[in-house]
């Protein structure tokens, strides 16, 4: 059974996710995509080269409310009530962090790579709002929990795919590596159906947190029998033998013999690409990002 693909967005889509849809589309021929969109922050389609994706008939553009399900399974009240204070709350933080460490440790995780996460029970917490990257990390929880009967594969928009998926999507779920960390990155998240995606906000909702680090640790993705796939897989920017090596700006530079460099990554064998945001990075037209983009238009 094929997977639902869906990503998610909150603001303006930027231009530089095309070739997220369209790489999409070039390896899953035969699949749809959904994309939901975040209208808690007026999120829409704007900019001109990404207007075809509002009526590809492969692409289907859903507009939600996050707040919605973040009220129904996990806050204990309205969203709005987090947000409250937020000039105290900075100050109790910074009291938390430097004058009284110990203070408030109840309510918080701390992890030696990302610091410091407040519980959703802590008047610390920073709120289901303001922060856009950890509406992402509820998101890709809730939206199959609420929309999604079968399996599921949600994607971040700075993903270029370089494979068709469906065939890793079994009976297993699978993210992959953070780094050569012993947590998950969940910016590919494949879930086999509805029990599974239970089992995680009820793990989540239990330790008040949705970070990856804090949920998708490798001893939970062990215990729900979710296989952590290695970094390259999906991350060369950590592959010492990938070109893109070091930095994603490799991703989007000017490359001297460009067709040269695009088969020789290709010929590294990622499943996909994880450009990291780079959101309002501009690609230089004999970049590999260029020439993907050009490849993957020839055929979507």
């Amino acid at each position: 059974m094929a997977p639902n693909f869906f990503g998610y967005w909150i603001g303006d889509l930027p231009a530089v996710c095309e070739l997220h849809f369209c790489s999409f589309l070039h390896h899953h021929p035969d699949e749809t995509y959904e994309l939901w969109l975040d209208v808690d922050q007026a999120s829409s389609v704007r900019v001109a080269s990404l207007q075809w994706i509002l009526s590809h008939p492969a692409i289907r553009v859903r507009r939600f409310s996050l707040n919605h399900l973040i009220e129904k399974y996990i806050a204990t009240g309205p969203v709005t009530a987090y947000e409250k204070a937020a000039g105290l709350k900075k100050l109790g933080r910074k009291l938390h962090c430097t004058l009284l460490p110990n203070w408030g440790l109840q309510k918080v995780w701390r992890n030696p790579k990302m610091g410091l996460r407040y519980k959703h029970s802590s008047w610390l917490f920073r709120g289901f709002m303001s922060n856009k990257v950890y509406r992402g990390d509820l998101a890709r929880c809730l939206i199959p929990l609420e929309h999604y009967g079968g399996p599921s594969l949600y994607t971040d928009l700075d993903i270029c795919f370089m494979s068709n998926l469906t065939s890793l999507c079994g009976q297993r779920g699978f993210a992959y590596r953070w780094e050569d960390f012993d947590f998950a990155n969940t910016a590919i998240l494949s879930l086999p159906g509805p029990e599974l995606v239970k089992r995680i906000v009820e793990i989540g909702k239990k330790r008040e947190c949705f970070d990856p680090w804090i949920l998708f640790t490798e001893a939970t993705c062990a215990e729900l029998g979710i296989r952590l796939h290695d970094t390259r897989d999906f991350d060369p920017l950590w592959d010492p033998r990938s070109i893109l090596h070091g930095s994603s700006s490799h991703f989007f530079e000017p490359r001297s013999s460009p067709e040269a460099d695009l088969a020789a990554l290709e010929a590294e064998t990622h499943l996909a690409i994880h450009w990291h945001n780079n959101w309002h990075t501009v690609p230089a037209p004999d970049s590999l990002y260029c020439g993907l983009l050009r490849k993957c238009r020839a055929v979507s």
